[in-house]
């Protein structure tokens, strides 16, 4: 039978996405092959291309279908899995009519149903796996029904056609359907080669993982998606609010069961030998991350220590990035102050370091620079433009951005972000000392604006969005990291 797993707006009509769902249940059925019955029904026989072991090799099928009846966990029974030729196009109707939302969402007429993730903080209080919980609302448009609970069977086939590769049904689990029909013959008294017949459509709801959350909203007829995800919103924050629950919306399908982190970066795997990399974990004196250090220790500032190492743990973007740029900003107002020092001894002047605030420096410098109050005042950016043009090192910042994440150099260089602009950072052309201090003002400003663009959120401007922005918010977590750890790390104590 042809594959036709793929992105779903790939599929372009009712009869290949028919086909691709056929394909999800042959390929976890193991029956690749099944048959049709008169009254418009598809069967299937579980494990059929497991017992018949037809790899065209004697001895390997003998050895396959051995190990398929002599597994301890397995039916005995002969058991078939049917599906409606019907339910199978409507489904294939629903699944084209929401190829327009992400892919972890189905829209269907006044409803709404889209995955999350229990981030509940203590577990004590999250809902029991496998059960729902009901919710009547009332809103503006009449009541509204919100159900939390395992997925629609429309959702898991909306994501089992989310990509290629063997990883696409990986939030299904075998032995689960294998427990659950074990389960069955004992409770129903089968016996070795008795048939049995089940619905399809339930034995991929027993194979979906527990831990998957859908949110499924019901709203009046004639209730509009952009309702019903408000309403969403306002019952997860209402949840949150009253309960500690949170449910946070699942976006990235590559990531159904943690939200997106910080890339991870092991310097050591990049020094040290192909022999060490492969003994990783094996047990060996040398096998383990860390086991030894491959330079001096750093006489960095306590607290500076202990901020960048929360921002190591941090397992999300927001906290990653905050984390990296409080190191930054610990010496921000130094950077300030050493720079107006510089630029005033250049005129022959001495700046004096006020007692009371070193900002007010500013005044001392205009007076003796002769410039306006905006020309040397404070601000947060123009103090971390002076850090990074005495503390930044451009090649290594470069080479650490290529070594921590393949493709990151090209990435600062034309990528944009969809909550900010950021100005385009050319870490690879040739720059000559102007055109260098040059990119470390530019690298200063694109840390400083995704700084305001995740901190401050006003009604009036575009608007970084938690969980939805947050991939998008990963990627520029190396660059402030990278700058951080610079200011950490001297020169000759950097990998």
């Amino acid at each position: 039978m042809r594959d036709n797993f793929g992105q779903l707006s790939d599929l372009s009509d009712v009869q290949e996405v028919a086909e691709a769902i056929v394909s999800v249940l042959s390929q976890q059925l193991a029956d690749y092959e099944p048959r049709t019955e008169p009254i418009d029904r598809l069967v299937f026989v579980l494990g059929a291309a497991l017992k018949s072991a037809g790899t065209g090799d004697d001895d390997l099928d003998g050895l396959l279908r051995d190990m398929y009846r002599s597994a301890p966990d397995h039916p005995r029974a002969g058991w078939e899995a049917e599906i409606g030729f019907n339910a199978i196009v409507e489904t294939a109707h629903r699944l084209i009519a929401s190829s327009e939302r992400p892919d972890t969402q189905i829209e269907g007429l006044a409803t709404l149903e889209m995955l999350v993730r229990d981030e509940t903080p203590h577990q004590v209080l999250r809902r029991p796996q496998d059960e729902s919980v009901t919710h009547k609302v009332r809103t503006s448009a009449g009541e509204c029904t919100v159900t939390v609970g395992p997925p629609s069977i429309d959702l898991l086939l909306r994501l089992a056609l989310r990509r290629a590769g063997f990883e696409r049904t990986g939030f299904l689990d075998r032995q689960r359907l294998f427990q659950f029909l074990v389960e069955q013959e004992k409770r129903k008294g089968l016996a070795e080669g008795a048939r049995a017949r089940v619905s399809a459509v339930r034995l991929l709801r027993v194979m979906a993982r527990p831990e998957l959350v859908s949110l499924r909203l019901e709203g009046p007829r004639g209730t509009g998606t952009d309702e019903l995800e408000k309403l969403a919103t306002s019952f997860r924050t209402r949840l949150a609010y009253e309960s500690d629950v949170v449910l946070a919306p699942v976006l990235d399908v590559d990531r159904l069961e943690s939200s997106p982190s910080q890339p991870r970066f092991f310097r050591q795997l990049h020094l040290r030998t192909t022999d060490f990399a492969d003994a990783i974990g094996q047990g060996s004196p040398t096998g383990y991350m860390g086991d030894r250090l491959l330079g001096a220790l750093a006489g960095a500032d306590e607290e500076l220590s202990l901020r960048y190492l929360r921002a190591i743990a941090a397992d999300n973007p927001f906290a990653a990035f905050m984390g990296y740029y409080h190191v930054l900003e610990y010496q921000m107002e130094e950077a300030w102050f050493d720079n107006l020092s510089r630029r005033v001894a250049a005129t022959g002047g001495v700046l004096q370091r006020p007692v009371d605030g070193i900002r007010k420096a500013a005044k001392q410098a205009r007076d003796l620079l002769g410039l306006r109050d905006d020309e040397v005042r404070f601000t947060e950016l123009r103090a971390l433009q002076d850090l990074l043009e005495a503390s930044l090192d451009v090649p290594r910042l470069a080479a650490d951005l290529d070594r921590l994440d393949m493709g990151a150099v090209e990435y600062f260089a034309a990528d944009n972000l969809p909550f900010v602009d950021v100005p385009h950072l050319q870490f690879t052309s040739p720059l000559d000392a102007d055109g260098e201090a040059e990119l470390k003002r530019e690298t200063a400003s694109r840390v400083y604006i995704v700084r305001c663009a995740i901190t401050h959120s006003k009604a009036s401007t575009r608007r970084y969005s938690p969980y939805t922005d947050d991939l998008h918010l990963a990627r520029e977590v190396p660059l402030v990291r990278i700058a951080a750890e610079q200011l950490l790390f001297p020169s000759a104590q950097l990998l």
